[in-house]
This record gives C-alpha cells, structure tokens and sequence, in this order.
C-alpha cells in the first residue's frame, strides 16, 4: 500500500486504514512506541499504560497507610524516572 505523509498541525502523521488496523489488533486510541529502524519506521503498541506505573500506583496507597519520608522519596523519584522512560520512549 502506497500512502502520503501529511502535514497535522506542527506535525506530520500517515493515516492508516482501519481494516489494516484491525487485522493487527489496534484501534483509534491506542498508544503506540515509534522506532526509527535502519529500513523505516516501527510503531508497536504500548503494553504500559501511563496510568499504571508501579512507583505511582505505591503513591496512591499513601491517604490509606503511613509510609516513612524516606519511602515516599524514593517512590517520587521511581514515578519521575518511569515517567520519563515512557515519554522518552
């Protein structure tokens, strides 16, 4: 299938057709990983969801137990580096 690269905003996108997304399994909303490859461009769909990060997930039990100064430090820092791999990813 031959396509464009068109101009969205600030952006370029490829619009995919829908048939070819659903025989991979994908669907509008999706969240998506970009590799730049040596023959192209990979897009995989992401298995982490942003809401589900382990270091945040430990911040939430917060209001429910008392966890030491030294434990919420050290879950802040864990969510700010998963945030950053998954925005950098």
């Amino acid at each position: 299938m031959i396509t464009t690269i068109s101009k969205w905003g600030n952006s370029q996108g490829v619009r995919i057709p829908n048939d070819i997304l659903k025989s991979i399994g994908y669907s509008t909303g999706d969240k998506v990983i970009i590799t730049v490859t040596e023959s192209g461009i990979l897009v995989q769909k992401s298995t982490k969801q942003p809401n589900e990060l382990k270091a945040a997930g430990m911040l939430k039990g917060y209001v429910k137990r008392h966890i030491s100064d030294r434990e919420m430090e050290k879950a802040w820092k864990e969510a700010a580096v998963e945030k950053w791999n998954e925005k950098n990813s």
